[in-house]
């Protein structure tokens, strides 16, 4: 499953573990937290309440203090006037046996190993509980205090904190029927049903707009390039803002017309302030704007009206609409009879998305387990699994094989790389400039390399002794990690360490191809395999304006699919880039075209430096602007670009989809 279907490897895992454990292993009770507050827990023992990014385990806290009426007091981190607040409100809780909630402390790590210290000298009343919402730290109070946080798990959580604590981890049921069932659930009849009667409605088109905004970031980046933190508290605010604005419209009255619906307003509100002010990538802008005008229109209060297009509609098999209703009970009956399997076509995504989300999930579990593990438990297989003879006897298992890797990544790296030679004229060539760059970087690099390289199969033979710096380059290699030392340009998290060698040879060998090519390599580059792609291509429209006596400002990057077998040529205004990878569309007949794949190999594409047009041109349909990263990890915003789509299907579609391309793959 790791080697050939990474995708399979949690459902795999699951099925491991149920049956040597028993299926009820993974199958958890629903939390009691007053029972754990009143009988399970004690003061100098924290209550951890953990969750994944956009979920607000707060909730719980502020529903059991309510329940029990016990006083607390809820305080906000991240300043350094809450960090002296926390402190004067915990010590006088601690006395008066009051519970403390302390809101999103993993924005303090450093204030909570002080408020771990301080805890330890508090004596608080039994009664006493504080809470916390943040990615973790701890505290030790009195027999009757109790700590409450809750927090997003994070990795600069004060270890100590996670062993004093009982931990608890929170995550929203994944898929679009159980969060639109959350969503309901925290929303009185009263509130929804409240005249003017559309009301109801547009409740229901926010709930699935946040439904869909929050699952598609389970498939970052395709869903999203990053994850951002879409909470709860952005959907109370959004309901807060429908409120006020269908008020104003109806003034009181039981009806009110889906065309004096302020949806510029609602729109432009969502957008910018409520959902899009945590957004700082113009493209995901792009695609939540989509959902803001497919959702919030006139039309949304037609009889049938798609909540999914027409064509993605075929695929699913049924047409997914907006349920007739003008009450909450309506709604909540077709959620309930939503399907349990649930496609990404939902989410405005291709269907094979989620062979992407399990890839992605399975590497993650493979990356986990590698830091789990240890060269003192590989240590342990010394005796049995080196071989036999004099020389590899004695060593562990781990050495033999790492000085067995090492032996091939130095076969696989040349010995030096032959830099640029430099003339009067040729420092005048902005390429030259750039290349040159780029080799001073891949020489220093390998150097760097080959020398660690060395070091350490000297460690491996026990010719050299073993150093703090050598100690953790064999904690790295050793789990197929990647050196920071060797971290020098952006590749994939993923990445292993033998195929990051592979890919790093590949890129000298390029850079050693271009120095002895005529033309820079402009008929034909690998523009993901160099070490500065961004300044590349700023120096290749610096060479554009200076061949041609033009403006840098003045210039504007196009892009030509050449068609498959056709011999490329490059001049003084374009370059030829090989290995680009197109993302969420497939390329037929020099146009985009819909499909379920995720990612289609492009022939070379032609880039071309050309003079901005001086006349107003309009908005043409069968065009449209996608972005250009660096690799799949879209982590790396190199170039927008124009492509061909078909007019009659809308941009939207193509910007839900993700479509976008990348120079840089396996």
């Amino acid at each position: 499953m790791k080697a050939f279907r990474q995708d399979r490897l949690l459902v795999a895992s699951t099925n491991f573990v149920s049956k040597v454990f028993g299926d009820d292993f993974l199958t958890l009770p629903e939390l009691n937290l007053s029972k754990v507050v009143e009988s399970e827990s004690n003061s100098s023992e924290p209550i951890m309440l953990c969750s994944t990014p956009g979920y607000d385990a707060s909730s719980k806290v502020d529903d059991l203090a309510a329940k029990m009426k016990h006083p607390y007091k809820a305080l906000a981190m991240g300043s350094d006037e809450g960090f002296d607040l926390a402190d004067k409100t915990i010590v006088a809780a601690a006395k008066s046996g009051s519970w403390v909630l302390l809101k999103n402390v993993h924005l303090a790590p450093a204030w909570l190993v002080q408020l771990e210290k301080r805890i330890h000298n508090l004596a608080p009343k039994s009664s006493f509980r504080l809470f916390m919402t943040a990615e973790i730290h701890n505290l030790a109070p009195k027999s009757s205090f109790r700590l409450f946080m809750t927090a997003e798990i994070h990795p600069k959580l004060p270890a100590n904190l996670l062993r004093l604590s009982q931990v608890f981890v929170f995550e929203p049921p994944p898929g679009v029927k159980a969060n639109l069932q959350h969503t309901f659930s925290a929303i009185s009849s009263n509130r929804m049903d409240k005249a003017p009667v559309e009301r109801a409605r547009m409740y229901f088109l926010l709930a699935w707009f946040h439904a869909v905004v929050q699952e598609r970031l389970r498939y970052a980046p395709l869903g999203w390039t990053k994850t951002f933190e879409f909470t709860e508290a952005d959907q109370r605010v959004a309901l807060d803002t429908l409120d006020y604005w269908i008020d104003t419209a109806a003034n009181g009255k039981t009806n009110l017309s889906p065309e004096k619906i302020p949806w510029v307003a609602l729109r432009t509100l969502l957008g910018q302030t409520v959902y899009g002010g945590r957004i700082d990538n113009d493209f995901d802008m792009r695609v939540l704007n989509s959902f803001l005008e497919q959702l919030f229109t006139e039309k949304s209060f037609d009889p049938e009206f798609p909540l999914v297009t027409s064509k993605d509609s075929l695929q699913l098999g049924f047409n997914l609409t907006v349920p007739d209703g003008t009450k909450k009970d309506h709604f909540v009956k077709w959620v309930e009879a939503l399907p349990n399997v649930e496609s990404p076509i939902w989410l405005g995504l291709p269907e094979n998305a989620e062979v992407l989300l399990l890839t992605k999930k399975g590497q993650d579990v493979l990356r986990k387990l590698l830091k789990l593990q240890t060269i003192e438990e590989d240590s342990a297989e010394s005796a049995t699994s080196a071989t036999s003879d004099g020389a590899n006897a004695k060593r562990p298992a781990w050495m033999v094989n790492l000085q067995a890797s090492i032996g091939l990544w130095l076969k696989n790296l040349p010995e030096k790389v032959q830099l640029m030679e430099r003339t009067a004229e040729s420092v005048k060539n902005p390429l030259f400039r750039f290349f040159e760059r780029e080799m001073e970087i891949g020489a220093k690099l390998l150097k760097k390399i080959r020398l660690d390289l060395v070091e350490l199969q000297g460690v491996c033979d026990q010719s050299i002794k073993l150093t703090n710096y050598t100690r953790g380059l064999i904690a790295n290699l050793s789990k197929g990690t990647i050196p920071n030392e060797w971290k020098k340009y952006p590749v994939p998290q993923s990445l292993s360490t033998g195929a990051w060698i592979v890919d790093f040879a590949k890129r000298i060998k390029q850079l050693q191809d271009i120095r002895n090519s005529k033309d820079f390599g402009r008929s034909s580059i690998w523009m993901g395999g160099l070490f500065l792609p961004e300044a590349y291509i700023t120096a290749t429209r610096q060479a554009a304006a200076q061949a041609n006596s033009w403006s840098v400002e003045s210039l504007e990057l196009q892009v030509e699919v050449l068609p498959m077998g056709t011999e490329p040529e490059a001049d003084a205004t374009s370059f030829i880039v090989r290995d680009v990878v197109l993302e969420g569309a497939a390329w037929r007949n020099n146009s985009l075209e819909l499909t379920s794949e995720i990612s289609q190999p492009l022939p070379p594409v032609k880039f071309i430096w050309r003079l901005k047009s001086t006349e107003e041109t309009e908005k043409r349909e069968d065009r449209i602007v996608l972005p250009i990263y660096l690799n799949e990890t879209r982590a790396e915003f190199l170039v927008a670009v124009e492509l061909t789509k078909p007019a009659d299907i809308s941009a939207n579609v193509w910007y839900q989809k993700g479509v976008a391309m990348s120079v840089w793959s396996l």
